[in-house]
């Protein structure tokens, strides 16, 4: 008789996997799909450093990777980049190009800005359909000691522990359940964000103590909790300045809660429970749903005996970072939810050795030894995969003068990507929590998971299978402009109709595009570099009653709020001075070498129809007073007609050696004329060439029997005077790079200009050889003291890493 039962038992169970495992591969096909319409992009920005003064230069390295699997990612070629100050005001805005999923650039931190906090952020036009949590974003400090008022905000103490804060409570999984003990997590922080100190009590109504606690690290902890029906809690909290009373979150009579063991071993053991539901079925399941990044990990469907069930997980199945651990029910709803952070294993190591010219040694970057003022260094870079062999890396460096305003970051590629960029709001001291495995860190990172963790997406959307709608679209190769056409009249979107956008220059931009049926149109102008002057219009002939408006391309979603605290530490001011008059000095003597722009990358210098079939240089010929002349006498695969008093141009068809019926395209310096008369009345001693395009021509939405087009001198229109209805405004292209100034010393070489240098190196382009090396010179400055080489980057497979030394400078 008990046989027969075990064996009826295992029949139960096995039956039920066999009709769990159609629901299961569904709910996987449904997220794998899901994530293909919906991919993600992440960035990491190298900067320099995190404190400067008015006049300095800020600058920047960005690393663009697959949000899933941290590989390089080519997704966009453009990112958005900005300083946002208190107010949510970006003070500065830049456009820089990804080549690769690469990228640098600066900002010109200007003598008139505010002293403040400020917020830089990073991010592209894809990246601006999802929350703004996933922009990268860094703190960064400027004092402007060129102005009276040098602290603009109010100072604070320095102690995280000023004025009252707040505390709250996360229960695993989600919520609490009366009657399921359940593991609380909880933060406290101060007015700035930053975690403090606590310790308290969980009562319930009657004021009976029900649990205990203390914080950990950085203001979090943990502490069981079995909520009873009927029964409100509050907890009691003591700070290191206030006394506060929170109220619990409210317990459920029905519902799940899940627990996680951190691992004995290679395996996770995960725990569900649920409340007991009269009418659930017999043989209700429950799902464990586990992805890493958006890949899917673990997928496993358990019978509940008892109200209970476990799952066990090899963490070595689980790639290092964050992981989601998700609990469905029967319905396949999501009913729990955690994250688990398996400490990086996968890295690229880098080492970083200096010799120096007085010593000729190769030596670790240490302080331990002082090199002189104005000496050359040579950085020796060696790039190693976990297993120790050499490995090829992209990387960049910044040498900058270590003190008490400024630091060493405690962010960098590694935490970032594997840590803070999946977790809500920011993070203190992320380096700690990589630093070492013990159980300190351990406990530290898993309240760290159960108290800031959040989820990019919706299941309700991934379970309904529901297309994603994007209103930005990537800029998969180039600038896209984006744009809106209304009616002049209604303000409404009109029907489909095509928009036209032109950069004047030489050589021109030009691009078409059809609205969509809410007026919005792309315009793919391709790359160019500065402030140039764009103009948008429609026909001016046929859809005068349009008019086009060119959108923000930043974007006006709020960022974090810079923090409160104080700008310097009241110990730092005798440093403070002497920061300002190096940083004066430089600017006084330096001024033109620092603000040198490289040349821009060769581009095609040819219209968007390539090289003409047939091209007229004027020089060539007798010149003409009139345009009408010249068309007559010169271009002969050209026609003007009038009809009804108005002037039409036509090409020749040179398929079929007979002019087209319709008209072609007119341009001048790339922007289109649709009134042949107004063509006609351009002065030709301004034009330099005629180019013609004698065929039927497709672009984008515009068809056009040929086309001509008129190019002056200047690249300026040539005085044409354009239509009222366009709309012309400057705007900003790609920015052109800046070259990193640094002196160079020969021996018996004595300058005596003065050299107050605090950032002696910014290297954003190393790549590293076949055999993992890679070499650089840098120049020590008159400044004496402890200098940081922070070095990070990554391999093509997605391996990343970083590396942080310093080294004396001083009288050796």
């Amino acid at each position: 008789m008990k046989k027969q039962i075990v064996i009826t038992a295992i029949s139960l169970l096995f039956c039920t996997a066999l009709l769990a495992q159609p629901e299961k591969d569904s709910l996987q096909a449904s997220f794998i799909r899901y994530q293909s319409q919906a991919p993600r992009e992440k960035l990491f920005v190298h900067v320099d450093k995190t404190f400067y003064l008015a006049g300095e230069t800020l600058w920047f390295k960005i690393y663009a990777v697959d949000a899933s699997s941290d590989i390089p990612d080519s997704l966009s070629a453009v990112s958005y980049v900005e300083l946002i100050d208190r107010d949510q005001k970006a003070v500065l805005q830049e456009k820089v190009q990804l080549r690769n999923g690469k990228g640098d650039g600066y900002f010109r931190i200007a003598p008139s800005i505010r002293s403040g906090h400020y917020i830089f952020r990073a991010y592209t036009n894809w990246m601006k359909n999802f929350s703004p949590d996933g922009y990268y974003q860094q703190n960064v400090t400027i004092l402007n000691t060129l102005s009276e008022n040098t602290v603009s905000e109010p100072p604070i103490p320095d102690s995280p522990h000023h004025v009252a804060g707040n505390i709250q409570f996360f229960p695993e999984g989600g919520n609490l359940v009366n009657g399921l003990t359940s593991i609380v997590a909880f933060k406290a922080v101060n007015p700035t964000g930053k975690g403090i100190p606590c310790h308290g009590v969980v009562v319930n109504q009657h004021q009976d103590t029900v649990a205990s606690f203390h914080s950990n690290r950085f203001g979090m902890g943990t502490f069981p909790l079995t909520p009873v029906k009927g029964n409100t809690y509050y907890a009691h909290v003591e700070t290191p300045s206030s006394t506060l009373t929170e109220k619990l979150p409210t317990a459920y009579d029905q519902g799940y809660v899940m627990h996680l063991d951190q691992p004995i071993g290679n395996n996770l053991d995960i725990t569900v429970t649920t409340s007991s539901v009269p009418s659930a079925p017999a043989n209700s399941v429950a799902y464990l749903f586990v992805h890493t990044r958006g890949r899917v990990k673990f997928i496993r469907v358990n019978q509940l005996k008892n109200n209970a069930t476990s799952f066990q997980v090899n963490i070595d199945s689980l790639d290092d970072g964050i992981s989601h651990f998700t609990i469905l029910n029967s319905e396949r709803l999501p009913v729990c939810e955690r994250l688990w952070c398996k400490p990086p294993r996968q890295q690229v190591h880098i080492a970083v050795n200096i010799t120096g010219r007085d010593t000729g040694n190769i030596l670790p970057a240490t302080p331990s030894f002082t090199y002189g003022p104005r000496e050359k260094l040579t950085v020796h870079l060696t790039t190693t995969d976990p297993s120790g062999h050499p490995v090829p890396a992209n990387l960049s460096l910044s040498v900058f003068l270590h003190d008490s305003l400024q630091p060493i970051p405690g962010e960098n590629i590694l935490n970032y990507l594997l840590l803070t960029s999946d977790l809500k709001g920011k993070i203190d001291s992320p380096d700690y929590y990589f630093a070492s495995v013990n159980p300190a860190t351990t406990e530290a990172l898993d309240d760290l998971m159960l108290t800031q963790g959040w989820t990019r997406f919706r299941w309700e959307d991934i379970l309904q299978n529901k297309k994603p709608y994007f209103e930005f679209r990537p800029e998969t190769n180039a600038l896209v402009i984006s744009a809106k056409m209304m009616d002049k009249h209604t303000n409404l979107p009109p029907p489909p109709a095509i928009g036209y956008l032109s950069i004047p220059g030489k050589p021109f931009i030009f691009s078409s595009a059809l609205s969509n049926p809410d007026g919005t149109l792309y315009f793919n102008v391709g790359n160019f570099y500065g402030n140039k002057e764009i103009i948008a219009q429609t026909n001016s002939l046929t859809d005068s009653n349009y008019r086009i408006d060119i959108a923000n391309p930043f974007s006006d979603r709020p960022s974090w709020q810079p923090p409160a605290d104080s700008l310097f530490p009241s110990r730092a001011r005798s440093q403070l001075l002497d920061r300002s008059i190096s940083v004066q000095v430089e600017n006084a003597y330096r001024a033109a070498e620092k603000h040198h722009l490289l040349p821009l990358p060769p581009g095609d210098t040819t219209g968007f129809y390539g090289h003409a079939d047939l091209s007229y240089s004027l020089d060539d010929y007798t010149r003409f007073v009139t345009m009408d002349e010249v068309i007559r006498e010169f271009v002969n695969d050209v026609r003007v007609r009038r009809n009804s008093g108005r002037a039409y141009f036509r090409v020749m068809n040179s398929l079929f050696n007979i002019f087209f019926d319709d008209d072609p395209l007119l341009l001048i310096d790339g922007f289109p004329v649709f009134d042949g008369d107004k063509m006609i009345g351009v002065n030709p001693l301004k034009i330099e060439k005629i180019d013609v395009v004698p065929h039927r021509y497709f672009f984008g939405p515009s068809i056009s029997d040929g086309i001509v087009s008129f190019l002056s001198y200047d690249g300026d229109l040539g005085g044409y005077h354009l239509d009222p209805s366009a709309l012309v405004i400057q705007y900003n292209g790609l920015q052109q790079h800046q070259e990193f100034y640094s002196p160079v010393y020969e021996p018996g070489v004595r300058s005596t200009i003065p050299d107050l240098r605090n950032q002696l190196l910014w290297s954003p382009e190393i790549e590293t050889d076949s055999a993992g090396k890679k070499q650089l010179l840098l120049y020590t400055s008159d400044l004496k003291g402890k200098f940081a080489l922070v070095v990070q980057g990554m391999t093509p497979e997605g391996l990343v890493g970083y590396s942080i030394s310093t080294i004396s400078v001083g009288h050796p």
